[in-house]
């Protein structure tokens, strides 16, 4: 294999044509994330906000009009040493434009209406700006998602859609890559 990547690597800097690879960047995402902050979003409320703050991609150059192919994998729970649930959240609870057991909304309230329905606990992504401000409508990922960078943004980041974070558990791998 080391034979090849030096073969690999020569070819290249002698000018010779090598495919790259697509650039990506894999996060964690604790299932306490909020999607986006709530401080900086006054105007956007949901939930009680007792989560952690949202997880911000880093190291991803990304510009307006690429797009993105975000995946993720692993588990998130409502309550410690609850059932787990995918990035796609729990199948049996349906969390959009109603109001949860905190007597507040989801953050999925936000997401363009076509996209529902969207589970409790499903990955929710955001650009936002340099601030922290929305700068676009959230979207659900589920295990795999295009999007595409819109105008102005200038972070992505993930949270999951809940009400009531503090007693969460588990955490999602998350992989952004551009699509060339």
């Amino acid at each position: 294999m080391e034979r090849w990547v030096g073969l690999i690597t020569g070819f290249a800097l002698l000018g010779c044509p090598v495919a790259e690879a697509a650039e990506s960047v894999t996060v964690t995402v604790p299932g306490t994330s909020m999607p986006w902050s709530q401080k900086a979003n006054p105007n956007i409320p949901f939930g009680r906000n007792d989560g952690t703050k949202p997880v911000e991609v880093k190291g991803l150059k990304f510009a307006v009009g690429q797009t993105l192919r975000i995946t993720a994998i692993g588990g998130t729970s409502t309550i410690p040493g609850g059932p787990q649930f995918g990035s796609a959240g729990q199948d049996s609870f349906i969390a959009t434009d109603q109001v949860g057991g905190s007597g507040s909304i989801f953050p999925a309230r936000f997401i363009d209406p076509a996209s529902y329905p969207v589970h409790l606990n499903a990955l929710i992504g955001v650009f936002t700006d340099a601030k922290g401000h929305l700068i676009a409508r959230p979207f659900s990922v589920g295990e795999a998602f295009e999007v595409t960078v819109p105008a102005n943004a200038e972070k992505l980041q993930f949270g999951l859609n809940d009400d009531i974070f503090a007693d969460n558990a588990g955490e999602l791998t998350v992989t952004v890559s551009i699509v060339e």
